[in-house]
């Protein structure tokens, strides 16, 4: 479980690093407002192309190990590659690689996890995205530093160390495990069955309210991680450190709230959790771009990121009550799939925002994607969770 969850944080890690560097990106390359957006842009239509065969790959072939490992691996050279490039082509390739390794590593480890601990699914993937936060929120304070010490070039390049390391522990560890690759019935059945149960799993009218229920929920997501850092730096100061701690709290706010949501959804159910999220999130990104001091700004941040973040394994979870556990891996891919789908228009439309009306109109924006998901909440039926 520890090794899973910090794996995954090492693939965020890598993420939340690009985003820091983002707005020194646009300076060195004297890029606008939707140039930049565009290279976020790539991040989630990259995610989008890798989560149509992810969760096909995982399910029939059941190799969880070696998708894990390839995820880890492959997304530090592509960090690497973000710090050594010099141009902006180069730099688009490079991040791409490591949004689609972050999407590899999804329906192996949360399908596994989901079939594991079935009775407490929403407390299992809430440690899951503990680890997810840690790295997104442990990135941006040494990224500051390290852009303050050897620039953003240099903060890429060794940034990459965290995912490397993660794909050497995975490979000893999995290594020496005596425990065989564990398959599902769709890895033993092969392609016939998995077919036949994705027809089924297509055709769930609930479970597709769960997808774009999510993906609305993931555009503000999106674009807290693309627009908060350029906002801190174009309305307060262009300080690395400060910049790299408001990143930080907003990680850390969902990193503490996280346990807690999914545990509770196990017990009361997951839309009554949901729905605090969700109104609280509308609440606290409205009100970010009037506030002024400092101080004010961090601590609103931190409660965004206690309402957007921890509702993420509460999400997963529902979708995956819904599903035949042979089918985890793709009903993952599905969320994730969709969830790119929504986020990767996020930053084109909201550096047209920006350029056109100033950046503080793209929060108003942010938060009217959440009132439509506590729409489509309102109208999904609690669904009890698939035995194992």
């Amino acid at each position: 479980m520890f090794i899973l969850a910090g794996s995954h944080g090492s693939l965020h890690w890598a993420l939340a690093i690009f985003y820091v560097v983002l707005p020194y990106i646009k300076v060195e390359f004297g890029l606008t407002y939707f140039q930049t957006g565009l290279l976020a842009s790539l991040i989630h239509t990259s995610s989008l192309f890798a989560n149509i065969p992810s969760g096909m790959i995982v399910d029939i072939t059941g190799r969880r190990r070696a998708c894990q490992i390839a995820a880890t691996a492959i997304a530090a050279f592509g960090l690497f590659f973000v710090g050594w490039s010099t141009s902006y082509l180069m730099i688009a390739v490079s991040v791409s690689l490591v949004a689609m390794m972050n999407t590899l590593w999804h329906p192996a480890a949360i399908s596994f996890l989901s079939s594991t601990y079935s009775e407490r699914r929403g407390l299992a993937l809430s440690f899951h995205t503990i680890g997810a936060s840690i790295g997104d929120a442990a990135a941006p304070i040494a990224a500051g530093l390290l852009i303050a010490a050897f620039g953003w070039n240099g903060a890429a390049m060794a940034g990459a160390i965290v995912p490397l390391g993660a794909a050497a522990l995975l490979f000893f560890v999995f290594a020496s495990s005596q425990a065989p690759e564990v398959h599902t019935p769709a890895s033993r059945g092969g392609a016939k069955l998995y077919m036949s149960g994705m027809r089924q799993l297509v055709g769930n009218v609930q479970i597709w309210k769960v997808l774009i229920m999510s993906g609305f929920r993931g555009t503000s997501q999106a674009g807290l991680r693309t627009f908060l850092p350029l906002y801190f730096v174009a309305a307060f100061m262009d300080d690395p450190f400060w910049l790299g701690v408001i990143v930080m709290v907003l990680q850390v706010g969902g990193a503490i709230a996280t346990p807690f949501a999914g545990a509770l959804s196990d017990r009361i159910g997951r839309k009554p959790v949901l729905m605090v999220g969700f109104v609280g999130s509308c609440i606290t990104i409205f009100a970010l771009p009037s506030i002024e001091p400092l101080w004010l700004l961090i601590v609103v941040v931190g409660l965004t990121g206690c309402f957007i973040f921890s509702v993420r394994p509460v999400i997963q979870s529902w979708a995956l009550d819904m599903t035949p556990v042979q089918l985890g891996g793709s009903v993952v891919s599905m969320q994730f799939g969709t969830q790119s789908a929504f986020a990767m228009i996020v930053p084109l439309v909201g550096g047209y925002i920006a350029d056109e009306w100033g950046i503080e109109f793209v929060f108003y924006a942010l938060g009217a994607a959440v009132l439509v998901a506590i729409g489509i909440a309102t109208t999904i039926q609690e669904h009890a969770a698939e035995p194992a």
